[in-house]
């Protein structure tokens, strides 16, 4: 069990923490949440020992294990994926390396005294490296690698080489693998796509220990706690069950306070009149005199405060386009021997609010920068349709505004004519509302910086959408209101979201990105879902690339033996494969690469990951063969 006691916290003249008690049981499951800036992260930080309070303590017993997980800043080594993953097991494995180095004593000539010594030590090292399930290590680093998306071609690869967000992946699979006895974990969700995040709830949810978790991601709480602590007004407030109940809970807690509070103010009221009335007569002055020392005894209530709630705004609605908006067609892609799209096909039409997902690299982002013309093809064509105006935000879209001006002069500089007096208004409808406009905007975190962009854009909003990730970073009542901003939008939305609830309340159409082409799903998210699990069961739903772009009703299913499908995806697999390593062999063969080293080691590294990845492709192939 750990426990905050009078936990006193301030920062930069604001009080964060006043005096808080709080308890984390041994197996609670905690959701954190309170609005930007509220102080979440640093509680975290406080229990985790990285930060310490103004005042107060963090006590837990003696043996018991912090694991805690940032959001930035984590350090990692410069070994393989699977080496840093295993490091989680250090003492584990130094018992191992001793127990390996007794067996080698154990094999040379030793005096029958110092046999049984050693003999002794290594029954007594065994059983210990059984108990701390020493010879489970490998299976359980690979589990949860996988879980986290990585493939088993990437085990071998440098931790150096990966991108910032897979480096990011291999920080949790660490602090999981440790098992401490509370994992702290902030915003785990990041950079982890859909698959990613389903196998963390299952994760988290089989846990047996305790958690707290920061998440702006109301599915995933939903899913893992069932406890929330609101931190709101320099306390914490515990509610029992899920992040939707809640929001119940949180309601009613308010009406009954807020009702609580009216009364009072009510019968106060009710009092002063009384006093102002019989005040100046005699025969009554006793009786208003008892009064007002009723009043100064009354302990008052303070006015509750409103749970946050979506502000409505009426945003401007965009010029008509013609009927079909951005078309691709024979769309060929690759990077150097990767291929990202073969020939692909794709119409969007006008009002259609289009969700691209799929696992991190499958071609989402690439796919959105294509249909925004920023970025080049090998082969097909690109065209945009009648009277469309087209608006992409990118994921860096907040880091390119100017740091320099305020919130409010970039507004005025940026809206029409006729919009100008409604800026205000916007932006209250994306939380900038009072003295906050006057904030240079070089101060706003990245999510505030996300929030100021996506009004921008929906000031003067074009009739074509391209948003590319608009959820990260945001809190849930900037989310609720971009949904809302996004759903009253006639026009037309391509957008990338790893947010269930986002994609299950915005998309009319889904297509799934992977594997060099593009599926279509007409309908919402839930029945993607439905119709994916169909077609991962056999049943025959043609790529986008093989049918027309305008989603026609698929052919009759064609029903294959489970051995004889995996056969042929292994069969493609190993095709596919076999094509990028002769790519790879032809590069290089070429001397002029080494001039380069950097590249030359890419390609190297690249090549080694694809030879393995292929010879184990093939032993599954023998092995599936013969059953």
């Amino acid at each position: 069990m750990l426990k905050a006691l009078g936990i006193d916290r301030a920062f930069g003249g604001q009080v964060l923490f006043d005096h808080v008690d709080w308890v984390l049981g041994d197996r609670d499951r905690v959701g954190l949440v309170g609005p930007n800036g509220s102080g979440k992260s640093t509680w975290l930080r406080m229990l985790a020992g990285e930060e310490s309070p103004d005042a107060g303590s963090i006590e837990t017993p003696r043996s018991y294990r912090v694991g805690y997980l940032p959001q930035f800043a984590f350090e990692l080594g410069h070994g393989t994926v699977r080496d840093e993953a295993r490091s989680a097991f250090a003492a584990v494995l130094a018992i191992k390396e001793e127990l390996e180095g007794l067996e080698a004593r154990l094999e040379t000539p030793l005096a029958e005294s110092e046999t049984e010594a050693l003999l002794a030590r290594h029954t007594r090292l065994e059983e210990e490296f059984r108990h701390r399930d020493g010879y489970e290590i490998d299976r359980q680093v690979d589990r949860v690698l996988r879980g986290l998306g990585f493939t088993l071609s990437d085990f071998g690869r440098s931790v150096d080489t990966l991108s910032g967000g897979w480096q990011m992946r291999v920080a949790p699979a660490k602090l999981l693998l440790e098992r401490p006895d509370a994992l702290l974990l902030d915003e785990p969700t990041n950079h982890l796509d859909l698959e990613a995040r389903e196998w963390l709830e299952g994760f988290l949810r089989d846990y047996p220990g305790a958690f707290v978790v920061v998440s702006h991601d109301r599915y995933f709480l939903d899913q893992t706690v069932n406890r929330i602590t609101d931190l709101m007004t320099r306390q914490l407030v515990d509610y029992s069950g899920t992040y939707s109940q809640y929001l119940e809970q949180r309601q009613k807690r308010y009406e009954m306070a807020m009702t609580a509070w009216k009364r009072q103010q009510d019968e106060i009221k009710r009092i002063e009149r009384f006093i102002e009335r019989f005040k100046a007569k005699n025969t009554k002055a006793t009786q208003a005199q008892s009064r007002v020392k009723m009043l100064e005894r009354m302990e008052r209530l303070e006015k509750p405060e409103e749970p946050s709630r979506t502000v409505h705004f009426q945003f401007p609605q965009p010029d008509r386009s013609g009927r079909i908006t951005l078309e691709v067609e024979g769309i060929h892609k690759s990077y150097g021997p990767i291929e990202v799209f073969r020939g692909i096909d794709l119409a969007v039409e006008r009002g259609q609010k289009v969700a691209l997902v799929g696992p991190n690299g499958a071609g989402k982002s690439t796919l959105m920068r294509i249909l925004a013309g920023q970025e080049p093809i090998e082969l097909g064509t690109r065209t945009v349709g009648l009277k469309v105006t087209l608006d992409f935000f990118a994921q860096d879209a907040a880091d390119r505004m100017p740091r320099d001006k305020t919130i409010l002069e970039e507004a005025m500089t940026r809206a029409p004519t006729d919009f100008v007096p409604r800026v205000r208004g916007l932006l209250g409808a994306f939380l900038f509302s009072g003295p906050a406009v006057d904030k240079p905007i070089g101060v706003l975190s990245g999510g505030e910086r996300n929030r100021l962009a996506l009004a921008m854009m929906l000031m003067r909003p074009s009739n074509v959408l391209l948003l590319d990730e608009p959820t990260n970073h945001l809190d849930m009542t900037s989310k609720d209101v971009l949904l809302e901003a996004l759903r009253q939008f006639e026009g037309t939305v391509v957008f990338v979201s790893h947010d269930r609830f986002f994609l299950e309340q915005l998309a009319t159409r889904v297509i799934e990105v992977g594997g060099g082409t593009i599926y279509d799903y007409p309908g919402g998210y839930e029945g993607f879902l439905h119709q994916k699990g169909l077609r991962e069961e056999g049943e025959a739903v043609a790529p986008v690339s093989q049918r027309t772009a305008a989603a026609l009703p698929s052919e009759a299913p064609v029903r294959r033996k489970p051995n004889q499908r995996k056969l042929e995806a292994l069969e493609q697999k190993i095709a596919q494969l076999e094509e990028r390593k002769a790519k790879l062999e032809t590069l290089l063969a070429d001397g002029e690469i080494y001039r380069d080293s950097e590249k030359a080691a890419f390609y190297t590294n690249e090549y080694e990951s694809v030879a393995a990845e292929l010879e184990n492709a093939v032993e599954s192939w023998a092995v599936m063969s013969e059953e």
